[in-house]
């Protein structure tokens, strides 16, 4: 598995070219088409499969980091096809075709929109996160909020696949049961320990140099040729999405 600040870069396609907020954005966009549009028309279907591998192929993310989100996201919602048999047992589906629709749709759903946020995060490395999040057209407070999540995150994860590494190097993976367990039980209060001394030391730093929790400002964001077209798709795609699922609750 990667680490959480790994996830970030390394998409390398055509995305890529366009400014860090508008990669941000159409990633959002094609996001909310998946989510949102209907799955039981021909229509709908073909929207959303050109809308995902339009998306996945624009981000060109590496493979490998392809095959994980799959294989996490498959992993995560396979277990909603236990609700088949209820739904057919319990008399809420007819026939079993009916009772696995529901879970099918949701589970495909959720597939594209962790391959989907996977694939934004591929376009906008780290060290653009923020720059990308305070040119969006949000609040000075949220834009702070969703940077100090962004980078407390990934120095957690960190963190931890360093004790990880520490003890793995320390030979405890081979070490009798008895020391495995000790090593299990004392780990939550050593990792509680080194958060929370790497959050104070950060706090001092914050407050030596005079950080008040909020970025600094940027100028507006400007559009290119291709920003405006890359928008302008992804906007549709929402648009036509949002349309199909109004036109089947009409």
């Amino acid at each position: 598995m990667i680490a959480f600040s790994e996830a970030f870069g390394g998409g390398n396609g055509a995305a890529r070219r366009l400014a860090p907020a508008v990669r941000l954005l159409c990633g959002a966009w094609v996001f909310v088409c998946c989510a949102v549009v209907p799955l039981d028309s021909p229509t709908g279907i073909a929207l959303f499969v050109v809308a995902w591998l339009a998306w996945l192929f624009g981000c060109a993310m590496p493979p490998r980091r392809l095959a994980l989100s799959l294989g996490f996201a498959i992993c995560l919602f396979t277990p909603l096809l236990l609700l088949a048999p209820v739904a057919y047992w319990n008399g809420s589906a007819a026939t079993w075709t009916g009772a696995l629709r529901a879970p099918l749709r949701v589970g495909v759903r959720g597939v594209a929109g962790v391959t989907i946020g996977v694939g934004a995060l591929s376009l906008i490395p780290l060290s653009e996160f923020a720059d990308a999040v305070a040119a969006l057209p949000l609040p000075r407070a949220v834009t702070s909020l969703l940077v100090q999540i962004v980078h407390q995150a990934a120095l957690l994860t960190d963190e931890t696949r360093r004790m990880a590494d520490a003890l793995r190097v320390r030979g405890v993976a081979s070490a009798r049961l008895a020391v495995r367990l000790r090593v299990v039980t004392t780990f939550p209060a050593s990792w509680l320990t080194r958060l929370a001394l790497r959050a104070a030391r950060a706090g001092d730093a914050m407050e030596v140099r005079g950080f008040d929790g909020l970025p600094p400002s940027v100028p507006p964001l400007t559009f290119s040729r291709s920003d405006w077209l890359a928008l302008t798709a992804t906007t549709l795609l929402a648009v036509g999405a949002l349309v199909l699922r109004w036109r089947g609750f009409a």
